[in-house]
């Protein structure tokens, strides 16, 4: 691999460990790839820093970095923790596993990470077309590459980590324009208006069937919700990272005789529905909605809703996930989310979190959130609206 002045500079620890052990992994993970150079980037964003899923070995990494000297180089951002931040909440009932959790967020604010307690960065900075990021978190990537129009492999944590200190990644896959260019022609001919559930349940499809393809679709999505609830499922069950759609393609890029074609239809939609779908409404403990988290204008607008329907209370609770950085705001609603049945989950998630029997059996409108829990948790999962649920349990 080529490398700059500079570049070698680090590697030869001429900016101290921390940044010499980045590089290294950087250059090492690039060169078994086969990238030529590396490139700078704009923004780091770091998944797998929940303590349920890291542990000891992570946290010492982390505490490593951090003794070594180890500083952020760029805007850098960090997934969801296990627990909820600035508020009570039942997922911060473990008082050692609390401890190791923020002991986590602690270095990483020390480094100089933003505090950001999100699956969604695009939220806090967006990105802009073109732009090379080294972001962890696959439904965050997707989103980048496929909304925005960012350039971003999918990083695993200590890679994005690294990227962070050194501000560069290994130029090669996503970050390349030739990798970019879809190569299955999706033809969407589903009576389902792609508003949540039914983008994760398109998405979930197209990640299962497909794998690593970059499909084009040719469909207009609604809204931008869609577009993330369709990216989000499609990475969990497979690894598609970048699709093309209406949205964000020129002509020039597609060349449909050259494609692949498949086909999803009501039966295609119907399949997935039937498949994830392991408990009923009547079942579940909670509705779960969040995973990607969910805006403070999304909480907004669910307790709207509640009083334009005179809901004085749910008789089972609505859980909500929203960034970290809401905990504050959240306060002055303290008493309307208790006497309404909302518990808010600000900087957590439930796919991270550490359940232990809170729930058996949850109601959500996320996919994503579909095909991690039963795997990570064993938790029954009922898909639904979210006005669905509103019916069944308000009064």
């Amino acid at each position: 691999m080529y490398l700059s002045k500079d570049e070698e500079k680090i590697l030869s620890g001429e900016e101290g460990e921390a940044k010499q052990l980045a590089l290294k992994l950087i250059v090492r993970v690039g060169e078994a790839l086969g990238a030529q150079k590396l490139i700078d980037i704009v923004h780091a964003h770091i998944s797998g820093i929940s303590y349920d899923n890291i542990g000891d070995e992570g946290l010492q990494l982390i505490r490593d970095f951090w003794e070594k000297g180890g500083r952020t180089s760029v805007f850098s951002t960090f997934n969801p923790a296990g627990i909820s931040i600035g508020i009570e909440s039942p997922l911060n009932t473990d008082k050692e596993y609390v401890k190791k959790q923020l002991e986590i967020l602690k270095y990483l604010k020390l480094m100089g990470f933003k505090e950001s307690y999100t699956c969604t960065p695009y939220e806090i900075r967006e990105p802009k077309p073109y732009e090379h990021l080294a972001w962890g978190e696959s439904s965050a990537v997707a989103v980048a590459n496929t909304l925005y129009n960012a350039y971003t492999n999918k990083e695993g944590g200590p890679l994005a980590l690294a990227s962070a200190l050194v501000g560069k990644t290994y130029y090669w896959g996503l970050h390349l324009e030739e990798n970019r260019k879809p190569n299955i022609l999706v033809k969407y001919k589903a009576s389902y208006k792609l508003y949540e559930p039914y983008s994760g349940l398109l998405g979930y499809y197209i990640g299962k069937t497909l794998g690593d393809a970059i499909p084009f679709i040719d469909i207009h999505f609604p809204t931008k919700r869609s577009i993330i609830d369709y990216a989000a499922a499609a990475a969990s069950t497979g690894n598609i990272i970048l699709t093309k759609t209406k949205n964000n393609t020129v002509g020039r890029d597609l060349d449909f005789d050259y494609m692949d074609k498949i086909v999803v239809d009501d039966t295609e939609i119907k399949q997935v529905l039937d498949e994830v779908s392991t408990a009923t409404i009547d079942e579940v403990d909670i509705f779960f909605t969040g995973c990607p988290h969910k805006t403070f204008s999304d909480l907004l607008n669910l307790i709207e809703k509640l009083q334009i329907l005179h809901i004085n209370r749910l008789t089972k609770p609505i859980w909500i996930a929203v960034p970290g950085t809401l905990g504050r705001k959240l306060k002055k609603l303290t008493k309307i989310l208790v006497e309404k049945n909302i518990q808010v989950l600000p900087g957590s998630c439930l796919v991270v979190s550490r359940l232990r029997d809170l729930v058996n059996a949850v109601a959500t409108d996320s996919l994503k959130t579909a095909f991690y829990l039963p795997r990570r948790h064993r938790v029954r999962v009922a898909i639904t609206t979210l006005d669905e649920f509103i019916k069944h349990y308000g009064r």
